[in-house]
């Protein structure tokens, strides 16, 4: 399980709702912090256009799984810095700075997946959550492999990068 509040995208945010995984997810990471960019992607612009994605994401800050969180003044300046010098959304730059003093991220974009790394984090794709509930012992096989496969949908995943990720369940196993 990933411990402590790991930043996440909008991504990561959708893909949870639209997969309808969010239940799952809490036994994988113990808490998703949004910074406000990535509130405004995912649920703010949902709301706006319909989306029942944005209520599902609103029920998850209920529960206490996903916090809103604001930035501080360094993670602020690191934001625009990590924005303006790897032409990244502000939502991802966000996330970047907020994952700096954690060490970790939930992060679904290539180019903000290699920044984060090169900046020291730890980076784990929503896809993945499955693997790590499994690896850590807190999701059990079938609803992982379940977990697995809608998110799969959700996300395009090829067929290959399943049967992947279905193998490192499998290895995974305790």
């Amino acid at each position: 399980m990933l411990s402590g509040s790991v930043p996440g995208d909008a991504s990561t945010l959708i893909y949870l709702a639209k997969s309808g995984t969010f239940e799952e997810a809490e036994r994988c990471v113990s808490r998703i912090s949004v910074p406000p960019a990535v509130w405004q992607e995912a649920v703010e612009a949902g709301e706006r256009i319909g989306a029942p994605d944005a209520n599902r994401i609103r029920d998850a800050t209920r529960t206490g799984f996903v916090v809103r969180v604001e930035l501080d003044r360094y993670q602020q300046a690191l934001a625009e810095a990590v924005a303006d010098n790897h032409r990244l959304g502000r939502g991802e730059s966000q996330v970047i700075a907020l994952a700096s003093p954690v060490g970790a991220a939930l992060l679904d974009e290539g180019r903000a997946t290699r920044v984060a790394v090169s900046l020291g984090s730890k980076v784990t794709s929503t896809l993945l959550l499955p693997a790590v509930g499994v690896r850590s012992g807190s999701l059990e096989m079938a609803p992982a492999r379940e977990m697995l496969r809608e998110l799969a949908i959700v996300t395009g995943a090829t067929a290959a990068v399943v049967f992947e990720i279905e193998a490192a369940l499998t290895r995974g196993r305790p």
